[in-house]
């Protein structure tokens, strides 16, 4: 009771998770998926365009996309988003 954050109450951190398929609540491709993990480690666009051998704008268009599909101001929110569902790495 009382909690505001909308996102912890809509997307519940599923137990015992497998952290390669990506949430059902979670309206998001496998794509970007994986991008959202690698935001939440905490690299670039650059840098996760790299890992993921597709360009740096293919990777702005899907952290724009993540952003927008869950209702997120930023990679910050993003990345909280990710480690309460489980998907990081670290």
């Amino acid at each position: 009771m009382g909690n505001t954050d909308t996102n912890a109450a809509t997307f519940p951190t599923p137990m015992g998770a497998d952290k390669s398929a990506p949430d059902p609540a979670t309206p998001l491709t496998e794509r970007e998926t994986e991008v959202l993990r690698h935001v939440a480690d905490g690299f670039t666009n650059a840098e996760i365009a790299v890992r993921m051998s597709l360009s740096e704008k293919t990777i702005k268009s899907h952290v724009s996309s993540i952003l927008t599909k869950l209702h997120l101001a930023d990679r910050t929110q993003a990345a909280v988003f990710a480690w309460r569902q489980g998907l990081t790495g670290k």
